[in-house]
């Protein structure tokens, strides 16, 4: 096939989408089809890695983001230079070249598969009337797909007349995570190991998860020995490290900053538990990606982490903060409970696996043909 991928964001930027794009990109290309990339990060292509087919927005971001069609001759380009069997868009919150490109395509008669990665239900209507704004009434009548049922979900009630929505999940690769050696047991007083991956930004309420920590701390004996170690750069960093020292959580919590993809598995391996903070988790690449790695993970029960972790087997599942607080107050003092919760998570399977993934989103595709009579 020839695929065109369109995404708003790519990298050089950092982040989930931006990581996904490319993994599936680079992913498809291994399997021997044509696949090019439109986004409007403008770095010069000579940045890009793994030989992707990959075409820039203007030099002034700004610009893309404001008035997408100022890349009309670049999004002709990549569309008429052979013929497309697929457009597969990557929307977020807004994503003016995303939408741009889809009804370029639409009008073309290429067929168009739309992924949605974010949380859309609060601002599905901000989301239309944008889209409408930007782009005027023009028709688009994509299939539809989000990362978890969470989106999906989502996904039909911003666009009710939506009967089919499918899920694709992330690309995750759970066999080069899992643990290699059986779990070593802690000798004397152990310590209880937690671990957090996540970008140091505001969306990822990392700030409620040390405050959540501030009231577990409270509920415990003193001395309960606790490790907090929170993987992950960005802006917030110095913010974070004084709340952790007004709230005296010094001795259990740890800002690690950057750590690479083997650091941060040999840190899972030796991991007791997972956190999973954000109450906006679309799917939680990261999560899956602990629970690989045999760590049962802790997050909340409305979110995308439901599609691959059954609350007592492989995690624990919440209702809200104050359900965090209980239970991670009850775990801190049920080492055996602990160690039974690890040992199911190390003996299941993973429910959502790369193979999974990527049939997913040629099963997808397929569908986009067959609505567009291209089957």
């Amino acid at each position: 096939m020839r695929i065109v991928h369109v995404a708003d964001s790519f990298p050089p930027d950092v982040g989930g989408i931006e990581r996904q794009v490319e993994m599936l990109a680079g992913a498809q290309r291994a399997d021997g089809h044509d696949v090019s990339v439109i986004t409007a990060v403008n770095k010069p292509p000579n940045g890009d890695a793994g030989g992707l087919d990959v075409h820039r927005g203007l030099r002034v971001r700004w610009l893309t983001i404001a008035f997408p069609s100022l890349n009309a001759r670049m999004v002709a380009q990549v569309l008429d230079r052979e013929p497309v069997d697929v457009v597969h868009a990557h929307f977020t919150v807004a994503s003016p070249i995303a939408v741009y490109v889809a009804r370029a395509a639409h009008k073309r008669g290429i067929p168009v598969a739309v992924t949605v990665h974010s949380v859309w239900w609060k601002v599905a209507v901000a989301h239309r009337f944008v889209t409408w704004v930007f782009f005027g009434p023009a028709p688009l009548r994509p299939v539809y797909s989000g990362v978890s049922s969470m989106i999906a979900g989502h996904i039909k009630r911003t666009y009710p007349r939506e009967k089919t929505v499918s899920v694709v999940p992330n690309l995750v690769d759970t066999d080069w995570w899992k643990p290699t050696e059986p779990p070593q047991h802690q000798t004397g007083v152990p310590e209880f190991r937690i671990v957090l991956v996540g970008r140091l930004k505001k969306r990822k309420q990392i700030d409620e998860f040390i405050e959540i920590m501030s009231r577990v701390k409270a509920k415990v004996a003193a001395g309960t020995p606790v490790s907090v170690s929170i993987v992950g750069a960005g802006p917030r960093r110095d913010e974070l490290n004084k709340q952790i020292e007004e709230l005296d959580l010094g001795d259990w919590i740890t800002l690690l900053g950057h750590r690479t993809p083997e650091q941060i598995r040999d840190l899972l391996h030796e991991a007791d538990l997972f956190i999973a903070p954000s109450r906006k988790e679309a799917f939680g690449i990261a999560a899956l990606e602990a629970r690989s790695a045999g760590v049962p993970v802790l997050g909340y029960r409305f979110t995308g982490l439901a599609d691959f972790i059954r609350s007592g087997v492989e995690g624990l599942l919440v209702e809200d903060q104050d359900d965090m607080v209980d239970t991670l107050a009850k775990v801190l003092v049920d080492r055996e409970g602990l160690d039974q919760l690890k040992t199911s998570t190390r003996s299941h399977s993973p429910s959502v696996t790369f193979a999974d993934a990527m049939e997913a989103t040629y099963a997808f595709y397929r569908r986009a043909r067959q609505e567009l009579g291209r089957g």
